[in-house]
């Protein structure tokens, strides 16, 4: 194929000319299936490997698999490619360049209606009637719709007015049940011919595929083949597209083999629906554009429908280049597009990020009269959403109004999307006043969206209203309800909360997926529930989920967390946490309880410890590949390992998945001087990482050093990251803000601080009246104001007699006059307080070094 050039004048006009002159598009197409012909090669046969992969048509060998390669449609291996000898026999005839009516595959984008059958004759008036009386009944009462139906016998025409009447359920009604009632009723009402049960049965199939119910499609289908009216195109096409409407690929293209077993031939309808299924299902795009190749083998023409499935395939990918190809095909061989065509290409577009190219698709549309709808900038909205780039969407948004367009429950989502990500609580409640003046109902993208974002403001009073909200008006919840709800209780240290969400989920019936796996995988660990975390992990795998790196994170984070704490702690209560694991309710004694014994708690650990190695042997065993989070995680564990042995350990599985920072870790962990050149190395390489994932590492990485003594080694890694500006607004001259960073890392740095600030003083300049070093009030903590790192650097300062005390009003700020520091850094045995040493040094230079190093930091 030649290369893409977009919406070129001759192109357009092309087009236009083909579709507004059918004898001039008659002469062009001959020229078009020559050139077409000639582009048509075979590809040459693939290695057997490469044929195993192969979907079941091609794995006889008539045809190579198609190659693997980037972008899929580029060279001789186009999926237009056929075998030269067939030639003729799938030279593009009219059909395919014929603007023919296409019913969209997006339900948004299939709009309006009215009395006219899809099979071309308008259905009578007592249909519809008929209709609105069936909707009246409750769809579990099997004699009351039998009734309402034959009481209608007299006026509806066999066979049209019945497939009319399942049709319209398919379209109007939510109760799958009920259609299947209804065509089991019809169809002694039709008559005995099998034609008529047939057209029924295609009906009956098209009804519950569109309800989402293609295990009643499959029910109703195998009532036909058992019946003897079944075995037809029509059928197995229908079954087909009920399966692709719900994504079944497997399925879709086991019903096509069946079909084929059957002696039935497919049709261009047949074969649209097989590639809308792989699209759908997310089935590798080389299989997609196999069914294609096979499409053209079978001497079959592809419509409208067809690219258009297959620019569908092409966006759920991601392969941008190869739905360019798609799309530059369609005007090459003159086939029109339509809205669903460009809708299809600006979601592509927008998927790989490239919304001005996006932009450019919106002017081709209006310039080629095919007028943007709803579905066109919704989609656009979402792209540049999705690069944070809300101004402009919100621009689109109100353009969208100005131009009297009726807003749907999808653009209405989008832009609620936005607002929670931005904060902006009051339009929020506009716009929901908004869709419930319009009676749009808020559905369950809706309420998930709610629910995160007040979930992350921490407003758990309005999470739970909308929970009963849901409720209320039916909404079922989805696995992705359950997960953000069982992720912000647990963030929010409501354990139990999170535990019950769990129990309701399991009582759902829905299908777990790793994201809720993880969240309560999370909300056992910050329990200091360990085994009851890999336990779980174990029934992710039987069940076929199978974890991602997040899930080992947070197991592997978990480690060391549960520990004896003072009796006068405010954190800690005596209550258990009552849950629910494997189908059963348990009580788990809280984790962190009083009294517990020393030898108690070590057994914990070293049994913990076991816990965590074998964890690290699953990981590499299903190829889990570690990240940055990862080896924070293991950083983690390490600082709260009681003893050097322990911590060496896992350090030891730190080697195995990444050498480089193991030998970082290690090597700042041991006072290896000559490491430090690799390690600035590294902290280059998490430089181009967003700050929370690369200031995460640093207060592990110094969280570790400082546990186990190495104190100058912990206070050049924080001073790296501050040169780094690693942690935002952290280091002024007269005030340290503290609020970002780790017990470890906050201690290193006030050290630091105050050196800084002697060097200063014996410099002789002017200071404020007041210095500062902020905190938190511990705002997030489970217990309001009860701030580790406040009581932390509250200690630290008393030990080393610093004359810093906690401000009257913010009891996350220790102030102190200037004056009093200055006289307090004066004093002679000050200096050997604030210089830091190292507990393992080798060949280290003296600690009356850094004083140099910190009058040179530029800040």
């Amino acid at each position: 194929m030649a290369p893409a050039t977009h919406f070129t004048p001759s192109q357009a006009h092309a087009a236009a000319a083909a579709s507004h002159h059918p004898p001039a598009a008659a002469a062009a197409a001959a020229a078009a299936t020559a050139t077409a012909t000639a582009r048509l090669h075979a590809s040459a046969p693939a290695p057997a490997a490469a044929a195993a992969l192969c979907p079941p048509f091609l794995a006889a060998g008539s045809a190579a698999c198609p190659p693997v390669q980037n972008p899929i449609f580029s060279g001789p291996a186009a999926p237009w490619a056929v075998q030269p000898q067939r030639a003729a026999s799938s030279a593009l005839g009219p059909e395919f360049r014929r603007a023919r009516s296409t019913k969209n595959i997006s339900k948004r984008n299939n709009r309006g209606g009215g009395s006219q059958d899809r099979g071309g004759r308008a259905s009578s008036a007592a249909a519809g009637r008929c209709v609105d009386k069936l909707l009246r009944v409750a769809p579990e009462d099997r004699r009351a719709l039998g009734v309402s139906l034959s009481s209608f016998r007299g006026e509806l025409v066999s066979p049209d007015d019945y497939c009319h009447v399942l049709r319209e359920l398919g379209d109007r009604d939510k109760s799958a049940p009920r259609a299947l009632e209804v065509f089991h009723a019809a169809l002694p009402l039709v008559g005995n011919g099998s034609v008529d049960k047939g057209k029924l049965l295609t009906a009956a199939i098209g009804a519950l595929g569109k309800m989402g119910r293609p295990d009643l499609a499959r029910r109703a289908f195998e009532t036909g083949i058992a019946g003897g009216y079944g075995k037809t195109v029509f059928a197995y096409s229908a079954l087909i597209s009920a399966y692709a409407r719900s994504g079944l690929a497997n399925e879709a293209m086991g019903v096509l083999e069946s079909m084929k077993g059957a002696g039935l031939r497919p049709t261009t309808v047949t074969y649209n629906a097989v590639i809308d299924a792989c699209g759908k299902g997310g089935v590798d795009l080389r299989f997609t554009l196999g069914y294609f190749r096979q499409m053209l083998r079978d001497g079959l023409c592809p419509d409208r429908k067809t690219f258009n499935s297959l620019l569908s395939a092409c966006s759920r990918a991601g392969h941008l280049e190869d739905a360019r190809a798609v799309f530059d095909e369609m005007i090459h061989l003159g086939i029109g597009r339509d809205i669903y065509t460009y809708n299809t290409f600006v979601d592509a577009i927008c998927k790989c990020g490239n919304i001005e190219l996006a932009m450019q698709v919106l002017s081709d549309m209006e310039a080629k009269n095919v007028k943007p709808n709803v579905v066109t900038y919704s989609t656009l909205i979402d792209g540049y959403s999705k690069l944070e780039k809300y101004d402009e969407a919100l621009k689109l948004y109100e353009k969208m109004k100005s131009l009297g367009m009726k807003l749907d429950r999808v653009c209405y989502n989008t832009v609620l999307a936005i607002y929670v990500k931005t904060g902006k609580y009051g339009e929020i409640a506009i716009v929901c006043d908004e869709m419930e003046d319009l009676g749009i109902e808020k559905d369950t993208v809706t309420y998930n969206s709610l629910i995160n974002g007040y979930g992350k403001q921490g407003r758990l009073d309005i999470v739970s209203f909308l929970v009963q909200d849901m409720r209320r008006r039916g909404v079922a919840p989805s696995v992705l309800t359950y997960s953000t709800l069982i992720d912000i209780y647990s963030k929010a240290g409501m354990h139990v909360d999170a535990f019950n969400v769990y129990l309701d989920f399991k009582e759902s019936g829905l299908k777990p997926d790793v994201v809720l796996f993880s969240s309560f995988i999370d909300t056992l660990a910050k329990n200091g529930l360990v085994e009851w975390a890999l336990s779980l992990l174990n029934d992710m795998t039987e069940m076929g989920i199978k974890p991602n790196v997040v899930t080992y994170n947070t197991i592997i984070d978990a480690y060391g967390k549960s520990k004896v704490l003072a009796e006068e702690d405010p954190e800690v209560g005596d209550m258990g946490i009552v849950g629910v694991y494997n189908g059963q309710i348990i009580r788990a004694a809280n984790p962190v309880a009083r009294g517990r014994s020393a030898i108690d708690v070590r057994m914990r650990r070293s049994q913990e410890l076991y816990f965590i190695l074998e964890l690290f042997q699953k990981m590499v065993q299903q190829g889990v590949r570690p990240n940055v989070v990862t080896f924070s995680a293991i950083l983690n564990a390490c600082s709260r390992c009681n003893n050097f042995e322990d911590a060496a350990l896992l350090l030891e599985q730190l080697r195995l998945l990444d050498n480089f920072v193991y030998g970082v870790a290690h090597g700042l962990l041991m006072g290896h001087q000559e490491i430090w050149s690799q390690a600035q190395s590294l902290f280059s390489q998490l430089g181009r990482m967003d700050s929370s994932t690369s200031s995460a590492f640093y207060n592990a990485l110094t969280d570790v050093l400082w546990h186990f003594g190495q104190r100058q080694g912990a206070q050049l890694v924080v001073l790296e990251g501050v040169n780094r500006r690693v942690w935002e607004n952290t280091w002024s001259e007269f005030c340290l803000d503290l609020h970002l960073m780790s017990c470890g890392a906050a201690q290193a740095m006030v050290h630091a601080w105050l050196l800084n600030v002697r060097s200063i003083v014996f410099a002789g300049r002017a200071m404020p009246e007041f210095l500062s070093i902020l905190t938190g009030w511990g705002k997030h903590s489970k217990i309001a104001g009860a701030s580790t790192l406040r009581y932390v650097i509250e200690a630290l300062l008393n030990s080393i007699g610093a004359p810093f005390q906690v401000e009257r009003f913010n009891i996350g700020r220790f102030v102190s006059p200037s004056a009093v520091v200055a006289a307090w850094l004066k004093e002679s045995g000050t200096i050997n307080i604030l210089l830091l040493s190292d507990e393992r040094v080798q060949h280290q230079a003296s600690p009356s070094n850094l004083v140099p190093r910190l009058q040179a930091l530029q800040l």
